[in-house]
């Protein structure tokens, strides 16, 4: 297919916006196409607006109109009843919760406080100048295919809603849950997209796959030797690495007194970890060092003494797999409580922390998980291969816990929406929490060690193999590695042309 006079709009973002976006965005132009850009972070729109080699349409910067909102708006409003018509959703406020930096505060508390840092006010000219921009957009520019690194953002949910019903499409990338692929999705959810039509035709036995050998290998190989998608890394420093990371911050504060403040500062948000004056980057240092000295120190509940229990894996917060696809069950205290009083018989809820939130997550938050009833706080460092294959189910919001736990034939119970976990034969979506318990007994009850689990879960994994690609996207994204680049290309080509045939 010929892409030119192809009209591509492009989430140019931090540094994706640098390496993959920028280079997508030449290579597009060069195959005749049109661009324009959204930018979110000033740096990042800085870099667009004055690089040389691509041509854009229209730039537009998210962060200076979420700086200030109002000043964009310029007197217009939009009523949010008319902003919810137009994304087909009934409320915007748990789209809302996906503003990390609006809805909680880093001023407050190292990493992140769960109160709110901007008005409801300032959040609704916020959203009205989203809308505003997206009007602005689909007037003068109207792509035919919209582009973005992944569906993070509140910018990227409402140009997903608002363009999908207007029949253009939004393509992102994220994780297949299968170790070293990724996958496209043409949806905030997860749920749409080649990869998932694909599962489905395999699990109606219309076509076969070439990949079925492949699949069958992967799973085996998985049982024999636990492949986690988050390990606890062993992080012993030399010497030197660790008196240079005790230095770090005191040569980030001088950097800050000679060279000045960060440009990524929004008038709306103020100190957020793009923004950090002296003293909020010797808070977070100090802060991390006690976080972790409590995690490691902590009198965690006996894992060998725990019998029958169901397994709770905590998320990394803030993060899109739980803010953007699990609104309602964000608040994982909460959640952890309601699930521990939804068990049946002797169970009880063993929760762990996330490997990469160690140093993160306040002292006091741990605690009042810990100090909930019928919940059992268990050691980090207990490794989630052992605790998957001691527990009889897993409920969780999201997370690649519950892909590992198909592998093991456990149960799941899905309380979000991520689209890519549902496709896998363990998972059962409930979203009730006051009909629960009954959901758990039913799900203790089924037999996953069948044929027909087996076959769905090489479908799964060789949907994957199919459809997804194999290459070092993270490197490409951190380093823009050339020839990685150019492997992308080939491979973002083939499916933008599949999407607009």
């Amino acid at each position: 297919m010929n892409l030119k006079g192809k009209r591509v709009l492009i989430f140019q973002q931090r540094r994706w916006g640098k390496t993959i976006g920028y280079f997508l965005a030449q290579k597009l132009q060069g195959e005749g196409a049109k661009v324009a850009a959204i930018t979110l972070k000033r740096s990042t729109h800085e870099f667009t607006a004055h690089q040389t080699d691509v041509h854009y349409d229209l730039i537009i910067g998210n962060d200076e109109i979420m700086s200030n909102p109002k000043k964009y708006l310029q007197g217009e409003r939009y009523p949010l009843q008319e902003i919810c018509d137009a994304l087909g959703v009934h409320s915007i406020w748990p789209l809302v919760m996906t503003l990390r930096n609006h809805v909680r505060s880093y001023k407050d508390k190292y990493y992140y406080s769960f109160r709110q840092n901007v008005l409801d006010e300032e959040i609704v000219f916020y959203v009205m100048a989203v809308y505003k921009y997206i009007k602005i957009i689909f007037k003068e520019f109207k792509p035919d295919i919209i582009l973005t690194p992944n569906f993070v953002s509140l910018p990227h949910i409402m140009f997903n809603l608002f363009f999908e019903k207007q029949g253009i499409p939004m393509l992102g990338v994220t994780d297949s849950k299968i170790v070293g692929y990724n996958i496209f999705t043409e949806s905030f959810q997860d749920d749409k997209g080649s990869f998932y039509n694909r599962v489905e035709v395999l699990n109606s036995d219309k076509e076969e796959t070439i990949n079925r050998e492949s699949a069958k290998k992967y799973i085996s190989e998985f049982r024999e030797s636990f492949k986690p998608h988050y390990a606890l890394k062993e992080n012993r420093k030399s010497f030197l690495q660790a008196l240079k990371h005790e230095l770090l911050p005191y040569k980030q504060v001088l950097r800050w007194y000679i060279k000045g403040p960060s440009k990524d500062v929004l008038e709306s948000t103020g100190i957020t970890i793009d923004y950090r004056p002296p003293r909020i980057i010797l808070r977070d240092h100090y802060a991390n060092k006690r976080y972790k000295k409590f995690m490691d120190n902590y009198n965690y509940y006996p894992f060998e003494k725990i019998d029958k229990f169901v397994y709770f894996p905590l998320q990394f917060q803030p993060e899109a797999t739980i803010d953007v696809l699990s609104p309602y069950f964000s608040n994982q205290i909460e959640t952890a409580r309601q699930v521990a009083m939804s068990l049946p018989d002797d169970y009880v809820l063993v929760v762990k922390e996330h490997p990469g939130m160690v140093g993160l997550r306040p002292p006091s938050y741990l605690e009042k998980i810990a100090r909930t009833p019928n919940i059992k706080l268990i050691d980090y460092r207990i490794s989630g291969e052992e605790v998957l294959k001691k527990s009889a189910l897993v409920v969780s919001p999201s997370g690649t816990t519950i892909a590992e736990a198909a592998f093991l034939r456990k149960p799941v119970i899905q309380l979000g929406n991520l689209g890519t976990t549902l496709k896998l034969p363990n998972v059962f979506k409930h979203t009730d929490t006051a009909t629960l318990s009954a959901k758990i007994k039913e799900v203790l009850n089924i037999n996953l060690n069948t044929a027909e689990y087996e076959r769905r879960l090489e479908n799964y994994v060789a949907a994957v193999y199919d459809i997804g690609f194999n290459v070092n996207y993270q490197q490409a994204w951190k380093k823009g590695e050339k020839d990685v680049l150019e492997s992308l290309w080939g491979i973002y080509k083939k499916e933008i042309e599949r999407i607009l045939s």
